[in-house]
């Protein structure tokens, strides 16, 4: 047989195992949006749909992770693969679908502000074959922060006395506009953390300020007539996010005679109360959690 006739026999052996790859494992992959400030968690979401005809096992004890993720530059270059924990047995009937999500960030995702892609992949241990899933392209972008403030560690907490520097960053996507905290070393400038605190809506600038035991308190508009309230603590750590309507009056941070920072004005809020589900707050029930909190 000559080297083009192999080469055609070959290329055809590959196309036939892909397309009966396919039909093993349907496996989709969906980030929540397309942009991500650099060094907040990623969370993505993985569908597995079982094609096998068989009962599939995946994972569990004693058995080969079944899960993991591939990082890409935009030219298609791989910067990173990580697995994930598949200790957790799960069994997918035939036909049947399993989701995950699985935060990504915590194997690797790049901090430098540019333009990837992600991708995850699927073992099927009874044939001992990987089926990938859809490529993700996404963004790591930055912005300055509209509100810093220096401070030390407290007594009590880990790395005490240590310079630390609290940051709020307001981060305008396509589609929406979002508040993000960072805790920066404030003698190296090392980002340490970095998160999301909810949606941002302009009406009402962020009330930010810092308590005598150097907690920081921001209170922001999440959507028409809610307001959040976040505590972070001197480590990086979301202590409390609870939510108040501008029934009464519009919520505002107040400082008690002791020092303490507390919330004045307005009505407490809960969103997971289904007693309240008949009032309304910007057209939806106050039982329904607002989108993106």
């Amino acid at each position: 047989m000559s080297p083009r006739c192999l080469r055609f026999v070959l290329f055809c052996t590959l196309c036939l195992g892909a397309g009966s790859a396919r039909a093993q494992y349907e496996l989709s992959l969906k980030l929540p949006r397309a942009n991500f400030i650099s060094q907040e968690a990623i969370t993505a979401t993985v569908t597995l749909a079982n094609r096998t005809g068989a009962v599939a096992v995946l994972g569990g004890p004693g058995r080969d992770n079944w899960l993991s993720f591939e990082v890409l530059t935009s030219e298609g270059f791989s910067l990173a693969q990580m697995e994930v924990d598949g200790s957790q047995l799960l069994q997918v009937p035939p036909g049947g679908v399993v989701q995950q999500k699985i935060k990504v960030s915590q194997g690797y995702v790049p901090a430098d502000m540019g333009n990837y892609a992600l991708k995850a992949r699927a073992f099927h241990p009874a044939s001992g074959d990987y089926y990938e899933s859809n490529r993700v392209r996404f963004s790591i972008v930055d912005s300055k922060p509209m509100w810093e403030r220096s401070f030390g560690v407290p007594e009590g907490f880990k790395n005490a006395g240590q310079p630390r520097r609290y940051a709020i960053h307001i981060f305008r996507d396509y589609d929406s506009t979002s508040l993000y905290f960072r805790l920066v070393d404030d003698k190296t400038g090392e980002r340490l953390e970095t998160f999301r605190l909810g949606p941002l809506n302009m009406v009402h600038d962020p009330q930010i300020t810092i308590d005598p035991s150097n907690h920081l308190h921001v209170l922001f508009m999440a959507q028409p007539h809610l307001f959040a309230h976040a505590v972070v603590t001197p480590e990086g750590q979301l202590k409390k996010l609870s939510y108040y309507m501008d029934e009464g009056g519009r919520p505002y941070l107040a400082q008690t005679s002791k020092g303490d920072i507390v919330i004045q004005g307005g009505q407490y809020f809960d969103p997971n109360k289904s007693e309240t589900s008949k009032k309304k707050v910007g057209g939806k029930g106050v039982s329904e959690k607002p989108p993106g909190l």
